[in-house]
């Protein structure tokens, strides 16, 4: 077993020779799954008003209501976003399930027709009908019990390669508890055994994730149809007093939030169930912005990798970026920064040798005292990654480019983070420290054991610690610089 291990580890640290980051999907189509309580509504109605993102059914379980009483609460929503023609079924009905809060979301009107009829069809063979004929894979956006999931596989495991994954809110899984766990405990062991990937959303009790009255006072003013759809179930009396004590957690509306944004959230592997993933933590701050921005109509959902202008506004960033572009700019300049954004536009993914290279480029003009495009460069970082991604960082910031043949990447058959930078005769070398090397050979290390290259949170993980670097590492203390003669 151990000699399996260790091979299978060369394997993958050999394939991250020529990996590349797998490529970022905006669109998703999605099944929704929910027990319609009023947190669902409001993330039901963040994943219906965004465009890019395909809802080709809504599925009812029960929890929080009945999945019949439920079902009217969701055909109510989907006629105020005029979507009326997106299927609704209704799951079984569970024994035993009466919470203290279903009164409360009982007497709550998602829309302003409210309607008192079942759906004549059942959650399964819409479920199943939809996995079967889908052209592309679908994501299951889970905001309640796992049951109608867990009856579908049980009836057809194969479908199971038709699920990208599932997306799950639950409150915590170390150890696995909370509400949707606890309706339908054997639905939660069942599918891990049928080994489809589930990522498990929580709160983890932040005490700044709450929809307050600052939300209310964004939905007041809002033009958007998700903020005046919410806004008129926050003005419903019982709705509105919950608001002002403070009482409604951010909960299922930051499954949402990470289907858009998953970037935001930290995700561990449940070991040894590695295909269950867990929040470890999350961005708040930027979560937070995110629900802000949807709601007044500000939220960008694509990411451009080569920008029309170089923006300075905040809110033209992603919203990880954002937390750092402050901070960033008052430590190191606006060269830098500007350097270190192309350097990612251009590079197509945010990585830590890239930030390097660009940090590196900056400390060679500021030690010759130039602008851009007058420097020439030789690289040791050879043409493969990871450490080839230097170059790009050193091209972007200097100004030396291939185009121009400012720039050679030396053939040495063994490469490291060093480049020599040349200007009117004069030479120095420029090498990252060892323990700055070692710390990022030891996070990439660990995210391949961890994921395995060809995983989204390899590359989640990969883009954290660059914005982590591009924070914290000074370009005056990080480097060897000497000269040559």
């Amino acid at each position: 077993m151990k000699k399996f291990t260790i091979i299978t580890l060369l394997i993958l640290l050999g394939g991250g020779l020529n990996s590349k980051p797998l490529p970022t999907k905006f669109g998703h189509a999605i099944i929704i799954d929910t027990d319609c309580a009023i947190d669902d509504m409001r993330a039901i109605s963040m994943i219906l008003s965004r465009p890019e993102l395909k809802v080709k059914a809504i599925l009812l379980s029960d929890g929080t209501l009945t999945p019949n009483k439920g079902a009217e609460k969701v055909i109510s929503l989907l006629h105020e976003f005029n979507c009326d023609s997106i299927p609704v079924a209704c799951g079984d009905t569970l024994m035993g399930i009466n919470p203290p809060w279903r009164k409360f979301n009982e007497g709550i009107d998602w829309g302003s027709n409210v309607y008192q009829i079942k759906p004549n069809r059942e959650a399964y063979p819409v479920l199943d009908e939809i996995l079967k004929n889908s052209s592309e894979k679908i994501i299951l956006v889970c905001l309640g019990p796992l049951t109608n999931i867990d009856y579908l596989l049980e009836k057809d495991a194969t479908l199971k390669t038709k699920i990208e994954k599932i997306i799950w809110y639950n409150d915590a899984v170390k150890p696995m508890q909370g509400f949707n766990y606890e309706c339908d405990k054997n639905a939660v062991s069942e599918l891990i055994k049928f080994d489809v990937r589930i990522d498990v959303i929580s709160n983890l009790h932040k005490t700044d994730m709450v929809f307050d009255t600052i939300y209310y006072e964004l939905c007041k003013k809002s033009n958007t149809s998700l903020g005046k759809i919410i806004d008129r179930v926050n003005e419903q009396p019982a709705v509105l007093e919950r608001i002002q004590l403070g009482h409604f957690k951010l909960n299922d509306e930051l499954v949402s939030i990470y289907l858009t944004n998953p970037e935001l959230f930290d995700m561990n592997p449940m070991i040894p169930d590695v295909n269950v993933r867990y929040t470890q933590d999350y961005n708040s701050v930027a979560v937070n912005e995110v629900f802000a921005d949807m709601i007044e109509g500000k939220y960008v959902a694509g990411r451009d990798i080569v920008f029309n202008s170089f923006p300075m506004q905040r809110e033209m960033f992603t919203y990880d970026v954002r937390q750092v572009m402050d901070s960033a700019i008052a430590r190191y300049g606006y060269d830098e920064w500007k350097a270190n954004v192309m350097t990612d536009e251009f590079h197509g993914h945010l990585g830590v040798f890239s930030i390097v290279g660009a940090k590196m480029g900056i400390k060679a003009r500021e030690y010759f005292g130039v602008g851009p495009d007058v420097i020439e460069v030789v690289s040791y970082a050879g043409t493969r990654p990871p450490y080839s991604c230097l170059n790009d960082g050193i091209q972007v910031s200097v100004g030396a480019t291939l185009g121009m043949g400012t720039i050679r990447v030396t053939g040495d058959s063994i490469t490291q983070p060093m480049a020599d930078f040349s200007y009117k005769g004069r030479s120095i070398r420029i090498t990252l420290k060892k323990e700055y090397l070692d710390k990022v050979d030891a996070d990439i290390n660990e995210g391949i054991v961890k994921f395995g290259l060809m995983d989204d949170g390899y590359w989640k993980l990969i883009r954290r610690n660059a914005l982590k670097y591009w924070l914290v590492w000074d370009r005056n203390k990080i480097f060897d610089i000497e000269e040559l003669k």
